[in-house]
């Protein structure tokens, strides 16, 4: 008897599968990058993410496919960690959806919605995108059905009660929904069985209650699984769901009986029942942790602490409409151009743990390089919108020295981000470098560290005794480069340097302490009245060699 209902079922539920994760695909499909888009502008607060999250999930049926783009937005820098937080909180809730469905009995008119959206899909028209995700879902509820038909019989089969009275055991029944939900990789499977069970009276609602508890715990499996290759922040957010998921489950279970008791007395069938007892303790357990936002982050910050801090893709000061003040619109962009420079020397002292060996930064100076594109297009687009206002002949003159800036800015991290894949490649290639190389990198790197130190201290002004202090620092850095150039040029005669990387990595200094020299020359002209500037030079860089600083990969 066991067997024939594991061959009837089986593949029923198969096909439950099959119509819940291409319902997800169709749906996220039609959407297109809207779908990513009120995930992102969501996430201002943990209340909205959450009632994203619930709303986007309860239309894809999937918490695994919100929670998994909750992830992969994180790790590509569109929101926070912390934004993230609110998706997962309300992924939970919207999930509740199919079970409540089915305790309603919509399952009766999934065979209609099967052959709409099948005929949707054969017609040509605007409406046909729209086919696939119709029969999706009526193949959902029309394969819950199948199983409903066929586990009706065994009500009063005494070898299924037997089976199915191992739920009574709490840690059990918790057990279940959790290996069920990691075996289907899917919460609304175990919840969509749970209740057709409870509907043929196999399975009472104080017995299914444990399982969907375990069922929550095991939705967060996939989550920490993507995550394993993406970086810090995505990994919290991942290990964020678990705890969520665990954290509830284990709050709920002192009160358990008394939970089970709540629910019977409101009344209905047990599969109504049921359905209402995963609504109300996702919606309670959303509720608590959202209250708890700030300890549950900190917690999960303690547990995983971030070194180098977070990466995103978001304008620090540069806001959508830059104030109608033309003063205080080049400000904000002033300010902005700063945060770009912090970021370049970011990316530059990664450059120098890459140099010391440490290659797991390698990732990150691809993430910081992919920020550094994003605020130049953000910078040159408030540039570009200032540009176009009626203005004056002076801030139309420092407009273009914020634009001058701006480039300069990117290609100083370009040059860098080369440096860095120098230093990759010598370590791919087993090749280490000598205790005097590796100071005389150190000596260099001080004084491009000191001048890029003062140009955030000061821009975007350059005081005369800044300025002194830079140029004394650019004569020194073109001293040391001379020295180790002509040390090298003697090994090299000697053959005792095996290879030209060194001298690249000293070029790439040498581009880089000039594009230093120009920005620190730029900020000189911000004090100066635009009769006495030369436009045409200002928004056209001198010469760097573009061709040869073109960007590099990093892994």
């Amino acid at each position: 008897m066991i067997w024939d209902l594991l061959f009837a079922v089986i593949p029923a539920v198969i096909l439950f599968l099959y119509g819940i994760e291409n319902f997800s695909d169709e749906v996220r499909h039609v959407a297109g990058e809207r779908f990513r888009s009120i995930l992102q502008k969501a996430t201002k607060t943990s209340l909205r993410g959450a009632l994203a999250g619930a709303a986007v999930t309860a239309i894809v049926q999937s918490s695994t496919a919100t929670t998994v783009i909750a992830v992969g937005l994180v790790n590509a820098g569109a929101i926070s960690f912390l934004g993230s937080l609110g998706l997962i909180i309300g992924a939970n809730v919207g999930t509740t959806l199919t079970a409540q469905l089915v305790a309603f009995k919509l399952t009766a008119f999934a065979p209609l919605f099967v052959v709409l959206g099948f005929a949707a899909s054969l017609i040509r028209g605007p409406y046909r995108a729209f086919g696939k995700p119709v029969f999706y879902f009526g193949l959902v509820f029309y394969s819950l059905n199948l199983i409903s038909s066929i586990v009706a019989p065994l009500q009063g089969d005494a070898d299924v009660l037997s089976l199915l009275s191992m739920t009574d055991n709490i840690l059990i029944a918790i057990g279940i929904g959790f290996v069920v939900t990691n075996l289907f990789q899917s919460s609304s499977v175990t919840a969509g069985l749970i209740v057709v069970m409870a509907q043929s009276d196999l399975i009472t609602a104080v017995q299914a209650i444990p399982v969907i508890l375990g069922a929550n715990i095991g939705t967060s499996t996939t989550g920490l699984i993507v995550s394993l290759r993406m970086n810090q922040a995505a990994k919290r957010t991942a290990i964020a769901q678990f705890l969520f998921n665990f954290l509830g489950v284990l709050l709920f279970l002192p009160f358990i009986g008394d939970f089970s008791r709540l629910i019977e007395n409101m009344g209905g069938t047990a599969a109504v029942q049921t359905a209402n007892a995963h609504l109300i303790f996702n919606c309670i357990s959303a509720i608590i942790f959202l209250l708890a936002i700030k300890p549950f982050s900190s917690l999960i910050m303690h547990i995983l602490p971030q070194k180098d801090g977070e990466i995103v893709f978001a304008a620090k000061h540069i806001t959508a409409k830059l104030p109608d003040d033309i003063s205080e619109a080049q400000t904000l962009v002033e300010k902005e151009m700063v945060h770009m420079l912090n970021v370049s020397k970011d990316i530059f002292e990664s450059t120098l743990q890459v140099a010391a060996g440490r290659m797991d930064m390698c990732s990150r100076i691809v993430h910081l390089r992919d920020y550094i594109d994003f605020l130049h297009s953000k910078i040159i687009s408030a540039i570009v919108s200032l540009a176009d206002r009626d203005i004056s002949v002076e801030d139309a003159a420092h407009i273009a020295i914020l634009a001058r800036v701006a480039d300069l800015g990117g290609l100083m991290a370009q040059q860098m981000v080369s440096m860095a894949k120098k230093f990759e490649q010598m370590s791919e290639m087993k090749m280490a470098l000598s205790p005097d190389s590796y100071l005389g990198i150190q000596e260099m790197a001080a004084l491009c560290r000191e001048n890029i130190e003062y140009l955030l201290a000061t821009f975007p002004k350059m005081p005369e005794d800044v300025d002194k202090k830079m140029r004394s620092n650019d004569e020194l850095l073109r001293q040391v480069l001379n020295w180790h150039y002509k040390t090298y040029l003697i090994r090299l005669a000697a053959k005792s340097a095996s290879s030209t990387k060194f001298s690249e990595i000293l070029f790439s200094f040498e581009r880089i302490g000039s594009i230093i020299r120009e920005l620190r020359k730029t900020s000189i002209s911000m004090g100066m009245p635009a009769s006495a500037l030369n436009l045409p030079d200002l928004i056209n860089p001198p010469n760097h060699d573009e061709g040869a600083m073109e960007e590099e990969s990093v892994r």
